[in-house]
């Protein structure tokens, strides 16, 4: 191997850029197309790389279709334009013409795609096929000359015009959806778009550029590809709530975050109306997926939903920031990396990725990201491709000596599409020329090499064309190699770069350089081959001529010529085949025998396949003594992707000698290492280089982060060739030995990388990943502060599932940690922690801190206490017990005393505890031996019927006896004792009530004609409320307009010679007849008007209100006698915690907590702690306490108030909660978290599926031992589920948002456990409902019973109830007729406690049929059978009802179906009474005789 000089190209070379007459691409529009889900991503059998843990991308979604992503002989493809994305395919006309207009596919844009081998191997680089129209079988497009457009003909087998040879970009060699591809002619010519004038599609040129690149999509891909996926994470990331539809306010706050600022209500309403036809305000995820399929909404707009409302994920991103630069940068392609950082400065606007990624580590002191090849790796994953490339090769030549390793690698496998690119870019960042850098730093054979490498390739060998001409001689054997290696579309680009470099006319120079004595036929054969086109022949005729040419004495050179030389590779092997067929001796060996010379080697490379030709020339350089290395390296420098594998099969096909072993043996040194990987496949050679980089002593860190990202794309063959060239160890074996920390972590994530299966995630996808890792606690601050704590519950499950730690414990410890987090202050961590917090754990949690330590911080304990939610009692209890090792109760009762003691005591106790104890305390003698008869008189006057039930319950389960007794035991007052007695007893009312009958004897009573206090008793015990005001009404009408509470509480009245003489029988006959507010407000005017104040009494009236019962109460108290603003009165009878505590009882949760904010920054300093906590306890209802707060301060803010008292980061978390979004909606004060679905269906399913949910659960649980562990609670979001079918009949109800009698008839009847009738049943089933017996069913109340059915065996061993739209069947039942709410009130002269059955209303069980009940009546009832054997009793008498329909009601099929007899006989066939079938026919007989 000898030394020789560079080749000399022109000054100042750079690769010819595009003409000017190249159009630029056009621009294409952004068009659409179109218990939680998770992701297992799969991996390939033969992948050489490491198993991935279970929660491994757990949201990246592959476009993995259920066909192979391969192209193959016979597949159904698009092809389309890659920059204009217009698709290919017939005219519109009879033209046949090929047109590329529209970028939607349509069954005129489908190819099928042959291979010319008619096989169904997979369609690889290189080779040839043919076109067949989708469509319209027999049609193939051909090209007839590079000036007549492309069309489509009928079949012709022996027509090269419909053969086209297949080109794609990249590796590996075969074709698979999405590629991108190139379509030569057999003119050696591209397809091209649009470059002349009309619509025609041409190939017109010989060079790759924009407007011939094509990409093409495999039919079977596109049809088995389902979007569902992508619809699901979609939906999910939607339905904050997790009910299984998405509302009008999700879609709301969604978008409020996706664009960033509040979206008109008429473009929401009109994608309501587009996303929910049937206009039932919930859209389910059947008609989500049709809208967002059919356009409702833009992709972008779709995937950048789908990662902000994931708010696990978005979690673990800002809390693990440095593990998600990793994921996104490990995951993602180039491309999608660059524009993801245009999505990150563009749609998100928040600057440059690049500079906030390292922005960020330079800021950051924990150290996790100060490791510089942990930057480093940042910066080339975020690098456009080109700059990367131009980095590397400057890295590799910069500073004291070259790193030939890395400089071979990158030159010998520059992309050809980024060629130009990289030189321009080389010499902006170096200021010189690549090509002179190149000779400067290199020499010899290496640097000829790398120069030739580098230059474009019909350049370089215009160049070795010009080195082989230029000077004394011509180097012969040199112009053979090139040219004959050459085709027709390649050698005339190479004419045109000789032109342009040298500005000669490279025909002319050859011949004039080929003009010796003996060199004649030589020159004709080089002139003939760079002349030549292709052109039509006649095949046997041409064999003929070759032939008689060569034979006699000598040969007809010219004739040889013209026959052999102006033939393309493919009419060549035509013409091979067929002389041996005509004559049996193979054309090759006839003209060696006939030639000889540099001639004889000409028309032999004509002749032979061109990579047989190509491994001959090859073979020729290296064999006998010295080794040809310009010859070897013109044979090696730009060989396409296909042609490398080729080269080395067919090199050991023809000399059995392996072409890499022969270039090491013949070559060495960085020389013989380029040789080598000139005829690798780049990922071969960037194995090595990654190797190269590991082996030795110490790890080249900037080398191998070069090699790693520019393989990234290809990662899966570099793995592969890494493990075979070091026995099978997998690539990040080497990685994890060799580095350390986040560096190693990145380059796993890189080794590892899935480099096959396409991403189905836009770049918006991933920049908001970026972003919620840069801004790691802003994101959490955004989510936290924005998510309502359904949605931040469901997704803390998600979040512990997914990731194998709960949430908040992560959080917890990466706060502790010295990590990203460290350099934020601890109130912030603590606010991000307590924002994670449940309702339930935030109570107990702040209640716990205000009595922890030293002294007890009462204002809190006060607002925590008083303002928790009655449905959470039972929770707040448990968790409080659970969490802490000790009752609420007995560690209020140990940290506060006398008054305060007693409110929070009666205050945290169950309601219906607290009266019990307050009972039992006021039926225990005082100090001066007696009991407090007033006390009694409250608590049972002021409480419901169903309250008094449950009160005498619960009073015998804790304190071993009946209330009654006790009371008639221990109470002085004879007519108090009795009216108390009476009403304990009355807590099932008489439904029918004879007014004036009534109001006659209460007359005579209070008149003092008839003595009867217990004529009273009797009148008023036993009557709800509402009789009590119809009673006073019609007494009104019937005595001259008197009312009987003004009468009785009449001023200066003298009772003492009346029933009334006793003031307490007085005073609770009066609250008898008082309305429930009235009665309330009055009882606390009582205790706190006159000398001194009841506490005892006016604790009792004040604990456990409702929100409405506190505005109610505040209202009436302005209204009565002696009453006026009650806020004043307990301020002005009541002092300190005491009087605090009392007005949190009375005054708008809000406003408590309105009050408690103010608190904790009011005076010196600020209590950080308690900011916190009623910040997150207020978060849902902010902007009702953002209103209280200005009413209290004058104006002034919430906001206001935090900046000007508050510092430093946590500042920020603050300000954010305080100026929440908060959508409201009717029942959020009750403590549901959702509003009202818009129709019953919806409400209806998601109470079903929640309810069968919870009974599965609680059957499961029946064989365990102990009851107490069978027992199945509701969690709050089971209970906000089951509460959309509240809500939605609560919403229609006349006490909205609770139920009334109508509304819950509707309710049961609609989820499927009905009252058996509309009146004594349902009036029966109210009142159990009634737990707070306000005559009004409340949450609580619906909560409560919602457990007890769960529990019933009657309910979770029955079958489930229905939950599909199909099984519910038709919505519709009897409306409720009007009822009172309780059955019969104790007789005039009984001592007995009133019955609790009510009269059974009588059924006509022959109507019963028309109104189509019968089969709910019959279902549980006996049949019965007369002394005539026929059907008698409701059997009979519905058997009636069916006849009589069938002979009365024309048309009766259309409403009541076919054979309604028959339906009779069948239904009590279905119920087990097939025995008393005869009789029903007797039956049925008799009447049809009668009519």
């Amino acid at each position: 191997m000898g030394c020789c000089a560079s080749v000399a190209p022109p000054p100042e070379y750079q690769p010819k850029r595009p003409s000017e007459r190249d159009p630029p691409p056009a621009q294409v529009e952004d068009k659409t197309s179109g218990g939680f889900v998770t992701v297992e991503q799969q991996q390939r059998k033969d992948d050489p790389v490491r198993p991935k843990p279970d929660a491994f991308l757990p949201f990246v979604r592959r476009d993995v279709s259920k066909v192979p992503v391969e192209i193959f002989g016979g597949d159904h493809v698009y092809l389309s334009f890659k920059f204009s994305g217009c698709v290919l395919g017939l005219a519109d006309d009879d033209s046949n013409r090929l047109v590329a207009t529209g970028t939607e596919v349509t069954p005129e844009h489908v190819f099928r795609i042959w291979r010319k081998d008619g096989t169904n191997k997979a369609i690889c680089d290189g080779d040839e096929v043919f076109l067949e129209h989708g469509s319209k079988s027999g049609l193939y497009l051909e090209c007839c000359d590079d000036t007549t457009p492309l069309r489509f003909a009928d079949k012709d087998k022996s027509s090269k015009k419909q053969f086209f040879t297949w080109s794609k970009q990249g590796r590996p060699l075969r074709t698979k959806h999405g590629d991108t591809v190139f379509l030569e002619s057999w003119l050696r010519n591209y397809v091209e778009e649009r470059y002349f004038e009309d619509d025609n599609i041409y190939a017109k040129r010989w060079e790759r550029r924009k407007t011939q690149t094509l990409t093409i999509q495999k039919r079977a891909v596109l049809e088995s590809k389902s979007t569902e996926l992508a619809r699901k994470f979609q939906f999910q990331a939607l339905d904050l709530d997790g009910n299984g539809c998405v509302t009008r306010a999700e879609l709301d706050q969604i978008l409020y975050l996706v664009r960033g600022a509040e979206v008109p209500a008429e473009e929401i309403d009109a994608m309501m109306n587009q996303a929910d036809p049937e206009g039932t305000g919930n859209i389910t995820f059947e008609n989500f997926r049709a809208w967002a399929d059919g356009g409702g909404m833009s992709e972008v707009e779709l995937q950048h939903i789908e990662v902000l409302g994931n708010i696990a994920q978005r979690c673990n991103d800002s809390i693990h920031d440095n593990t998600a630069f990793i994921e996104v940068m490990g995951t993602v392609d180039v491309k999608t990396a660059m524009l993801m950082q245009d999505e990150y400065s563009g749609r998100l606007q928040a600057g440059s990725m690049a500079e906030k990624i390292i922005e960020k580590a330079a800021n950051e002191s924990d150290g996790w990201f100060f490791s510089g090849n942990w930057k480093n790796a940042m910066k080339a994953l975020l690098e456009k491709e080109v700059d990367l490339w131009v980095r590397c090769i400057d890295d590799a030549m910069r500073g004291w000596g070259t790193d030939e390793g890395s400089l071979t690698a990158l030159i010998c496998t520059m992309p050809e599409r980024l060629r130009i690119d990289i030189f321009d870019g080389y010499y902006a960042k170096a200021g010189k020329h690549l090509l002179d850098a190149i000779r400067a730093d290199t020499s010899c054979n290496y640097s000829k090499v790398m120069v030739w490498q580098a230059m474009a390739p019909e350049d370089c060998r215009a160049a070795i064309l010009n080195r082989a001409m230029e000077g004394l001689g011509t180097s012969e054997d040199q112009l053979i190699r090139i040219i004959c290696q050459l085709n027709f579309a390649e050698r005339a680009a190479v004419k045109e770069a000789y032109l342009r470099l040298y500005n000669k006319d490279l025909v002319e120079h050859v011949v004039s350089e080929t003009n010796g004595y003996f060199e004649g036929d030589l020159q004709r054969a080089m002139k003939c081959m760079l002349e030549a086109t292709e052109a039509e022949f006649n095949l046997e005729a041409d064999c003929e001529a070759m032939k008689k040419a060569m034979d006699g004495w000598g040969a007809d050179e010219e004739a040889l010529v013209k026959l052999i030389c102006s033939k393309t590779s493919k009419q060549m092997e035509d013409i091979n085949a067929k002389y041996y067929e005509l004559f049996g001796e193979d054309l090759l060996d006839r003209v060696k025998s006939e030639t000889s010379g540099y001639f004889r080697d000409t028309l032999l490379g004509c002749i032979r396949h061109p990579m047989i030709q190509l491994a001959h020339s090859v073979r020729d350089c290296m064999k006998g003594w010295g080794t040809d290395d310009t010859g070897l390296i013109t044979c090696l420098v730009h060989l396409e992707e296909f042609k490398k594998a080729a080269l080395q099969t067919t090199y050991y096909r023809e000399f059995n000698r392996n072409l890499i072993d022969d270039i090491k043996s013949d070559t060495s040194g960085d020389y013989a290492r380029a040789l080598c990987a000139l005829v690798q496949p780049a990922p071969q050679v960037w194995a090595n280089a990654l190797r190269g980089a590991m082996k030795g002593i110490g790890t080249s860190d900037s080398l191998l982060i070069n090699f790693m990202v520019l393989a990234k794309d290809e990662m899966m063959e570099v793995r592969k060739a890494f493990a075979e060239r070091n026995n099978n160890q997998l690539l990040e074996d080497w990685i994890d030995y060799d580095c350390s920390g986040d560096y190693k972590d990145t380059l796993l994530m890189l080794a590892g990388r899935n480099s096959e299966d396409p991403i189905d995630l836009l770049p918006i996808y991933w920049a908001q990943r970026c972003r919620d890792a840069i801004c790691n606690v802003d994101t959490l601050m955004d989510v936290l502060v924005s998510m309502p704590s359904v949605a931040i519950k469901r997704h803390t499950q998600l979040y512990a599932d997914v990731y194998g730690v709960p949430l908040k414990a992560d959080l917890e410890k990466r706060c502790a940690e010295q990590c990203s987090f460290f350099c934020f202050t601890d109130w912030l961590k603590v606010a991000l922690v307590a924002l994670l917090d449940m309702p339930v754990e935030r109570i107990c949690r702040t209640a716990f801190d205000a009595m922890n330590g030293w002294g007890t911080d009462e204002y809190t304990l006060t607002a925590s206490i008083c303002t928790m939610p009655e449905n959470l009692y039972d929770d707040i209890h448990k968790t409080y017990q659970d969490k802490y090792g000790k009752k609420l109760v007995d560690h209020i009762k140990s940290d506060t005393s006398f008054s305060y003691k007693k409110v929070l005591e009666y205050q945290a106790l169950p309601k219906i505890i607290s009266r019990v104890v307050a009972l039992n305390r006021a039926l225990k003698p005082g100090m001066f031996g007696s009991v407090a008869e007033d006390q009694l008189i409250r608590i049972i006057i002021c409480s419901t019927h169903k309250e008094r039930e449950n009160m005498r319950a619960e009073y015998k389960k804790r304190f071993g006896k009946d209330l009654v007794v006790h009371i008639q035991h221990e109470c002085p007052s004879e007519s108090l004792k009795q009216i108390l007695m009476a009403v304990l007893k009355s807590v099932h009312p008489s439904a029918r009530v004879n007014y004036e009958d009534e109001c006659n004897k209460l007359k005579s009573v209070i008149d003092g004609e008839e003595a009867g206090i217990k004529q009273l008793i009797k009148i008023l015990a036993g009557k709800t409320p509402a009789q009590i005001e119809e009673m006073k009404t019609k007494y009104r009408e019937m005595f001259d307009d008197q009312d009987l509470v003004e009468y009785l509480q009449a001023e200066g009245a003298d009772w003492s010679n009346t029933i009334f003489r006793d003031s307490l029988f007085h005073a609770a006959v009066l609250g008898l007849l008082r309305d429930p507010v009235t009665r309330h407000a009055c009882a606390v005017r009582d205790c706190i008007v006159g000398w001194g104040t009841d506490d005892t009494g006016l604790i009792t009236l004040l604990v456990h209100l409702t929100e409405r019962q506190r505005r109610d109460l505040v209202s009436k108290y302005f209204d009565i006698p002696n009453g006026g603003d009650l806020y004043e009165h307990i301020k002005g009878d009541t002092s300190g915690d005491y009087k605090q505590a009392l007005l949190a009882l009375v005054k708008p949760v809000p406003r408590v907590w309105a009050e408690a904010l103010r608190t904790s920054m009011k005076g010196l300093g600020t209590s950080d702690n308690l900011l916190i906590n009623w910040m997150c306890m207020a978060k849902d209802r902010m902007d009702e306490v953002r209103e209280a707060f200005a009413e209290l301060n004058s104006g002034q803010s919430l906001v206001e108030w935090i900046e000007y008292d508050c510092s430093g980061d946590y500042k920020k978390l603050i300000v954010k909660l305080a100026n929440r979004r908060c959508p409201r909606f009717n029942g959020q004060e009750v403590g549901l978290s959702m509003e009202a679905p818009a129709c019953k269906e919806d409400a209806i399913l998601r109470f079903t599926k929640t309810f069968n949910k919870l009974c599965k659960q609680r059957k499961s649980k029946s064989r365990k031992s102990r009851m107490f562990d069978q027992i199945v609670t509701p969690d709050e979001e089971d209970e906000q589920e089951m509460g959309c079918a509240f809500l939605f009949y609560g919403s229609k109800s006349s006490c909205a948002p609770n139920l009334d009698i109508p509304g819950l008839w509707d309710l049961t009847n609609a989820v499927g456990f009905p009252p058996a009738d509309s009146g004594p049943d349902l009036v029966a089933t109210f009142h159990e409902w009634d737990y707070s017996g306000s005559g009004e069913i409340t949450w609580n109340d619906f909560v409560r019973e919602m457990k007890t059915r769960i529990n019933d065996p009657n309910h979770f061993n029955a079958p489930p109830l229905p939950e599909t739209i199909d099984q519910l069947g038709e919505l519709s039942w009897e409306p409720c007729q009007p009822v009172q709410v309780y059955g019969d009130g104790p007789d005039e002269d009984s001592d007995e406690e009133p019955p609790v059955a009510v009269d059974n209303v009588a059924i006509d069980f022959s109507q019963a049929y028309q109104n189509k009940t019968w089969r709910d009546l019959l279902r549980d009832l006996e049949p019965e059978v007369d002394s005539d054997g026929a059907l008698s009793g409701p059997w009979g008498d519905v058997m009636l009802g069916a006849v009589t329909v069938e002979r009365t009601v024309p048309d009766f099929e259309a409403e009541f179906g076919a054979g309604p007899a028959g339906q009779v006989i069948d239904f009590l066939s279905e119920c087990g009474h097939e025995s008393h079938v005869p009789a029903a026919e007797k039956k049925e007989e008799l009447i049809q005789g009668n009519f």
